[in-house]
């Protein structure tokens, strides 16, 4: 009898975390029946960048070319699917007309530093609020579909690395960026959560801040709790005894700051299935049971460190990607057959 009571006791603590608990974040294109996977394996988020060059690619009034987005919230709503955006990639023609920036062919990683870039980056959120979230215009004009309103916006993505705010990180301009940003989400729905970008720890990377230092120097910045309802850790750890490290890291300078209401939003976390040089390729079995643990972890500890979301990183494998595990940290393989991870991952989401 003891043996059952405790066994229901795991069971019921899992249980208590909400769906949207359970996310993945892709690096590829996603087609209908995946997101059908996913709904019947239980993710709940699925982060997803919304690309401001994409949908707002001029300096026309008005010109917001929404489609792409749409198909990737529809499609998660018909699977029980809540989307996690975070917002990035600076159009050319702020970066460069409103700017000035000097950034080539591309100027995605360039994030807005006058006023007048942050203006409409400041509209541009405005617009993407009023359009996804709660009584939003794209509810109204596709009405059959489940309601399930974007909730929460992620501002930028590793804004403490040069890989992704160029030229350097700087917390006062990410401060500045998500002021900006948090004043549009905020006249819109005033219950929806601002999440900052997620950091990673990047120890020893040159033209990076280390995320937990990062996040120190922004709680410096005067009135900026108010700008943020979640803290993003990417605890990227070759055990998982290096990912409680990161995370511990985050949190003392969350209790720092006295910011005790703040959730903790891990954005990203994942290992390779692939083998190698690199600590995160760890093999498919090593994937599916880095996974289990990492999970079991943060479920064990979601009231206590306030967890609101742990997104998997990625959701299927790709042929490039942006870093050398990368490539294999999908839950599917290229060819969509499932790894052991994604039993895994059913396993603790169910």
């Amino acid at each position: 009898m003891l043996a059952l009571a405790l066994a229901v006791g795991v069971a019921t603590q899992a249980q208590a975390a909400p769906r949207t608990f359970y996310g993945v974040s892709p690096q590829t294109s996603l087609e209908g029946r995946e997101f059908q996977r996913m709904g019947a394996g239980g993710v709940g988020t699925l982060r997803s960048m919304l690309n401001w060059a994409s949908a707002n690619p001029t300096r026309a009034e008005g010109d917001y070319r929404w489609g792409g987005f749409d198909a990737v919230v529809a499609e998660a709503a018909q699977h029980k699917i809540t989307v996690l955006p975070f917002i990035f990639g600076t159009p050319n023609w702020v970066a460069k007309g409103l700017d000035g920036r000097n950034c080539g062919s591309s100027c995605e990683h360039y994030a807005p530093r006058r006023k007048a870039a942050r203006e409409a980056w400041r509209a541009f959120l405005g617009e993407a609020a009023e359009r996804y979230g709660r009584g939003g215009e794209f509810w109204a004009e596709n009405p059959r579909l489940p309601k399930r309103p974007i909730r929460a916006w992620q501002i930028w993505n590793e804004q403490n690395s040069a890989s992704f705010y160029a030229p350097r990180p700087t917390v006062k301009g990410y401060a500045k960026l998500l002021d900006a940003a948090a004043a549009a989400i905020n006249a819109r729905d005033r219950r929806s959560d601002v999440v900052l970008g997620g950091m990673a720890e990047l120890a020893g990377v040159r033209a990076a801040v280390p995320g937990s230092n990062y996040l120190r120097k922004l709680y410096r910045r005067k009135g900026v709790k108010r700008d943020f309802d979640g803290v993003a850790p990417h605890p990227y750890g070759a055990q998982l005894k290096g990912v409680r490290q990161q995370v511990a890291g985050f949190r003392r300078e969350i209790k720092r700051a006295g910011d005790h209401g703040v959730g903790l939003w891990v954005t990203e976390i994942g290992w390779g299935s692939a083998r190698g040089s690199n600590p995160l390729s760890v093999g498919k079995r090593g994937q599916a049971r880095r996974l289990g643990q990492a999970y079991r972890y943060f479920q064990r500890n979601r009231r206590r460190m306030n967890v609101k979301n742990v997104t998997w990183f990625s959701w299927r494998d790709s042929r490039t990607s942006i870093c050398e595990w990368c490539a294999s940290s999908g839950l599917y393989s290229k060819g969509a057959k499932a790894k052991p991870a994604w039993r895994a991952y059913k396993r603790v989401a169910r």
